[in-house]
């Protein structure tokens, strides 16, 4: 019965060195599982931070893209009142020598 009973109780030892383990490597499962989740969150706020950027680059280019086409507009708007006031000059100089010789 001794023998039996030392054995009963190195049985109940071990259970509980082993329940005891496996409970702290849980503990351990647990704490990195809420590391990475920290992470994640951490992540999460420098990808909404990235977000907002390139959403802002886009409107500035955008902006710029209808800047740089007003400006053209406004390019071509001109060079054509440069060639009618040219064509005018010189319609007018024409008139001039022709009416004053």
């Amino acid at each position: 019965m001794g023998s039996s009973s030392v054995t009963a109780e190195e049985h109940v030892l071990r259970e509980q060195n082993s329940l005891s383990n496996a409970s702290a490597t849980l503990d351990e499962y647990i704490s990195h599982g809420q590391a990475v989740l920290n992470n994640l969150e951490i992540q999460k706020g420098n990808l909404k931070n990235v977000q907002k950027r390139v959403y802002s680059v886009a409107n500035t280019l955008g902006l710029s893209g209808n800047t740089i086409r007003m400006v053209e507009r406004r390019a071509r708007e001109d060079k054509w009142i440069f060639w009618a006031g040219v064509l005018l000059f010189f319609g007018f100089c024409w008139l001039c020598l022709h009416f004053l010789r």
